[in-house]
């Protein structure tokens, strides 16, 4: 009897940690994923192609320079890897084929 009461003990408190200790606050946008959402979604196919195109140029850009930043003098900056994130899924929800959001590969 007293091994099931200990077993039922353990298996309460790990079920009480996985139903209330895991839990984490939903994750706040930051001012520049608020913006990239602010954008109105393309009407036609040619606002489209060029928004993918503008997307595309600023997500390049953003992994450029994060690739670039790595240095002795940018140890104290922060980077923003959510910046290059945002506008990535921002290039997926408007429909991007991936020679769109990556024209760079094609080189």
């Amino acid at each position: 009897m007293e091994l099931k009461v200990g077993t039922l003990q353990i298996a309460s408190l790990l079920l009480a940690v996985l139903l209330f200790g895991c839990s984490s606050a939903p994750k706040q946008k930051t001012e520049f994923e608020k913006q990239i959402d602010a954008v109105p979604k393309p009407t036609t196919e040619a606002d489209r192609l060029v928004q993918c195109k503008n997307l595309s140029s600023m997500y390049l850009f953003e992994v450029l320079d994060a690739g670039a930043t790595v240095s002795a003098s940018s140890l104290f900056q922060s980077r923003e890897p959510s910046r290059a994130i945002a506008i990535y899924q921002r290039m997926i929800a408007i429909s991007c084929t991936r020679a769109q959001r990556q024209p760079w590969l094609a080189l």
